[in-house]
């Protein structure tokens, strides 16, 4: 994704330290994948959340009906965080299916998902959003693209019909480009897990990301949990985990 949301940092304002974890987060962003923005983006506020384990750890879940809703239904999920500065943010996840279209690398014709996240904070807002290519109908994930940036799938693995709290797994793994192109050059990694939680109660579906650059050294994570009931349909409560430069951002609605 492009450097747009890096001018969007209200929250840095007045505090050197975050000033100067930003400026580690710009650097982050010359490898220009969709993970990088959001560091640049939200590495400005960290707030705290609590824990819980009151639902029933024996219940099984119906994960890929979960999965499946996540990435071919509509739905919205806005957080709140507090900067370490008090200043308030809001984070909006917003799921949305769009047209089939073939994806930019391969030309392969695919199903469609955007997934856009707003911030917002002291009265602005700033948006991006990553476009998810899918097979039909398997949901098997063929790449990411976000204003002309795109990431290619190397591997994937299909969740399971059901599990238990605690239980994780491989979902996919990506080569980052640094364009669309079919000769377009590789940059880094991302690999994707999800896992089933419990938090303050809550059962939570999370999908998780890691990012790389191309001599394998971590750049971040983000971690984005949806309330799962155990029919696998999702609920109203969301948290959202971004992991960078020795710093760990964190909103929720719970």
């Amino acid at each position: 994704m492009s450097q747009r949301l890096l001018r969007f940092c209200p929250c840095v304002q007045g505090s050197v330290a975050l000033s100067s974890s930003f400026d580690a987060a710009a650097r982050f962003g010359r490898y220009r994948s969709w993970l990088a923005t959001l560091v640049a983006t939200l590495l400005v506020a960290a707030c705290g959340g609590g824990g819980g384990n009151d639902a029933p750890e024996a219940t099984p879940y119906s994960v890929r009906t979960a999965w499946a809703q996540l990435l071919a239904a509509p739905h919205s999920w806005t957080l709140a965080g507090t900067a370490p500065n008090a200043q308030a943010f809001t984070l909006t996840l917003a799921f949305a299916p769009l047209p089939d279209a073939p994806f930019p690398v391969t030309g392969a014709m695919a199903k469609r998902t955007a997934e856009t996240i707003t911030l917002g904070s002291a009265g602005q807002s700033s948006s991006g959003t990553l476009t998810l290519y899918l097979d039909q109908p398997s949901l098997a994930f063929i790449g990411f693209e976000a204003d002309g940036i795109c990431s290619v799938a190397t591997s994937n693995t299909a969740l399971p019909e059901s599990a238990l709290i605690g239980a994780s797994g491989a979902i996919f793994a990506l080569s980052d480009l640094d364009s669309c192109q079919n000769n377009a050059v590789a940059v880094g990694t991302t690999t994707s897990t999800w896992s089933l939680e419990i938090d303050s109660g809550v059962g939570l579906l999370c999908w998780n990301m890691a990012s790389a650059d191309s001599a394998g050294v971590p750049n971040g994570s983000t971690s984005t949990c949806v309330e799962i009931s155990a029919d696998g349909t999702l609920g109203t409560r969301a948290r959202y985990v971004l992991s960078a430069d020795g710093v760990e951002v964190r909103a929720r609605n719970f």
